[in-house]
């Protein structure tokens, strides 16, 4: 799996997104990752990013399909991140 995030507006003056993830409004990583059908989650695992102390983390990620939509949010009680995907 690959993540590649660039925020459309970063604020002037900030990380421009959560700090963990982010540097200068972009962010990126790569690694596994493992499908828990039942539970409708999946753990990312971390092998490299941008921000040095993503790598070697497993981030759990809560999914859900919705129409032509895959959405995707964070499963801790202290993210509140949410990304959708579209299809055509």
């Amino acid at each position: 799996m690959s993540v590649q995030v660039m925020y459309r507006n970063p604020q002037a003056g900030t990380a421009a997104g959560p700090v963990q993830y982010a540097q200068g409004g972009y962010e990126a990583s790569f690694g596994r990752y493992q499908v828990d059908e039942r539970a409708h989650t999946f753990t990312y695992h971390v092998e490299g990013a941008l921000v040095r102390t993503l790598i070697g983390r497993d981030l759990t990620r809560v999914y859900e399909f919705s129409g032509k939509q895959l959405i995707v949010k964070s499963s801790g009680p202290d993210e509140h991140r949410r990304v959708a995907w579209e299809r055509d």
